[in-house]
């Protein structure tokens, strides 16, 4: 299925996926778990449960695992984000942005390109040949921000409990994968 096609329904689900969790592992986990043995799985199904819940439930779980290296980054810098430019495949998805805006409990920003890591390189390499004397300036030449997501209050708490269930996932399916 298109991507574009199946992420169209996300936005008819609340945030939670009434209660459908997605734990991502499907190749098993790096960060924040060094697990290779570990595997993705649905957590909570219910009958009521239809496409679009799991491919939202699929979005969530993404954007939780990512929520767990931020809160790495985070920990080690004793600094909270208040700005995140989200790129690739998840930049593609206003819905997606939004997702990531409230989950992440920060303004979410997309850039006018979605090719951000080759224009990351290609910054590091106009500084490095000297065009520019620091990052910041070439930021402010290369960067354009396409659209700007701010948290939804309400959703934000949604996603705090969702986030809290989606927390104790790794070491229940460790458990089961390890037996």
């Amino acid at each position: 299925m298109d991507f574009s096609l199946l992420l169209k329904n996300i936005k008819t689900v609340s945030p939670g996926s009434e209660g459908l969790l997605f734990a991502p592992y499907i190749v098993g986990e790096r960060m924040p778990y060094a697990d290779s043995t570990i595997r993705g799985s649905f957590v909570g199904i219910d009958v009521h449960h239809r496409l679009q819940h799991f491919t939202r439930a699929v979005i969530e779980g993404i954007t939780f695992s990512l929520k767990d290296l931020l809160k790495i980054m985070e920990t080690a810098k004793q600094k909270k984000f208040t700005k995140i430019i989200s790129v690739g495949g998840s930049a593609k998805n206003t819905d997606w942005l939004q997702i990531q805006a409230d989950i992440f409990n920060s303004t979410v920003v997309s850039l006018k390109t979605e090719q951000g890591p080759a224009l990351g390189a290609t910054m590091l390499a106009a500084v490095g040949v000297g065009w520019f004397s620091s990052l910041e300036e070439a930021v402010e030449v290369f960067v354009s921000y396409k659209k700007c997501f701010q948290p939804i209050p309400a959703n934000v708490a949604a996603y705090q409990k969702s986030y809290s269930k989606y927390c104790k996932i790794y070491s229940a399916l460790k458990t089961v994968m390890e037996s």
